[in-house]
């Protein structure tokens, strides 16, 4: 079975759990009265929801002796990169990807400035606002110019209506991203890139298993660039993956992830040290036959969530459509404070204090990023889904290993935080 690095009782709930999504939130034991005196009374704060945190992520890994026993095979050798484990990782990669080609590299952040490069990017490359920050440092680091677009205010994925509306005669490049592995409109953006000429990449940090209609999200595009950092879906302890259908760039990205180093000691082409490392690998191929069963349970825990929030006003979460899969890397919920009663601040410090771990993904978007101004990121025109997204945005716990009674306590405490009139509208579904 797939393990996580804390133990479940250390996400035992302090108090009962409810039994069914309709039931009212766990039930905290009343704030005890006691008297100092005959005129004054002091009351104690309730305990907290948990009695140790429940962190928002935790790596899934495959079980420790089959771990050991790889380690200890690869330690036998004398070869610790670019080895026959790295070979074999991007082999069943690209099996399991449906792709020709995956090149193994130390980061997705290496991956996507290796991607860029080898393409031979120039001028303006358009991008979403509402991003992970190395998305649009990635492109800083090749010299080109970010132009930041608008996100659909349904999926939170780049709206291919802005991508359309960005490019001008310097764009040569679209660099999108599957949202919390939420897949971005694939069909609408690949017929603009070949409409207007333009090269089309995907981050998929979150998304490696994200699905459309059956078909793995690096099927579409130039490139997809993957991580396999612990949070992700599929670990390598550190790592990532570019899933290519052309021979010729894969072959140009294993150089340039040596230096750019060729067949003798003469490099012909600009590159840098970002290979994985046997290790890594070797991790990320005993996850593998993990994969299904981790994500499905993060869709279960996903659904549970859903099914609480749904019918609460004030709250909204990521919407994939019908014919996607979406991994869940994490479980955003969107509270609109005029709705809910309380905002996402206020939601944010009521969790915290019941040693819930959130975050908030991602607040500021790179519009607001210091560096992102101080670089000059031109912004195509507003920007007010995105601005809307990481004012409310609130991502709550969402792991393999988490269970679901957990996730329910979550779930009803937050919706106990509503106003009545919101809570009512949740009871009634």
């Amino acid at each position: 079975m797939t393990r996580t690095l804390l133990a479940e009782r250390d996400l035992a709930p302090s108090i009962p759990v409810p039994s069914s999504p309709a039931a009212s939130s766990p039930a905290v034991s009343s704030p005890a009265a006691f008297s100092l005196n005959d005129e004054s009374r002091v009351r104690r704060d309730p305990p907290p929801l948990f009695a140790s945190k429940v962190p928002i992520a935790a790596p899934s890994l495959p079980p420790k002796e089959e771990i050991l026993e790889a380690l200890g095979t690869l330690l036998e050798g004398s070869q610790l990169t670019n080895g026959d484990t790295v070979a074999r990782l991007e082999r069943e990669a690209a099996r399991f990807l449906g792709v020709p080609e995956c090149v193994a590299v130390s980061s997705c952040t290496s991956g996507l400035m290796l991607v860029e490069r080898c393409l031979g990017l120039a001028g303006e490359v358009i991008l979403p606002s509402f991003t992970f920050f190395a998305t649009g440092h990635s492109l800083l680091w090749n010299g080109l110019d970010p132009v930041l677009a608008d996100s659909d205010p349904g999926d939170f994925n780049m709206d291919p209506e802005q991508v359309e509306r960005a490019i001008t005669p310097r764009t040569t490049a679209i660099l999108a991203v599957h949202v919390f592995g939420c897949p971005a409109q694939v069909k609408a953006l690949e017929e603009i890139a070949r409409r207007r000429g333009l090269r089309l990449i995907f981050d998929g940090a979150h998304a490696f298993g994200s699905k459309v209609n059956g078909r793995g999200v690096a099927q579409w595009g130039d490139a997809t660039v993957f991580s396999l950092s612990p949070t992700k879906p599929l670990v390598a302890g550190e790592g990532g993956l570019i899933a290519v259908a052309d021979p010729e760039l894969a072959s140009q990205l294993r150089q340039a992830r040596n230096y750019g180093k060729g067949a003798a000691y003469n490099c012909d082409i600009l590159g840098l040290n970002a290979r994985m490392t046997e290790m890594q690998a070797a991790l990320a191929l005993l996850g593998l036959p993990y994969l299904a069963q981790n994500l499905r349970a993060r869709n279960d825990l996903a659904a549970i969530y859903g099914r609480y929030f749904r019918s609460t006003a004030g709250l909204t979460t990521q919407a994939v459509a019908p014919g996607l899969s979406s991994t869940h890397k994490d479980f955003a919920v969107l509270v609109d404070p005029e709705r809910f009663g309380i905002c996402r601040n206020e939601l944010e410090d009521a969790l915290t204090a019941d040693n819930v771990e959130v975050r908030r993904y991602f607040d500021p978007p790179l519009h607001r990023q210091k560096f992102h101004q101080q670089c000059g990121s031109a912004s195509a025109a507003g920007l007010a889904v995105a601005e809307r997204l990481s004012s409310q945005v609130l991502c709550l716990p969402l792991h393999a290993g988490l269970k679901s009674e957990t996730v329910e306590a979550i779930a009803a405490r937050v919706v106990s935080l509503a106003r009545p009139a919101a809570r009512r509208a949740s009871a009634t579904k």
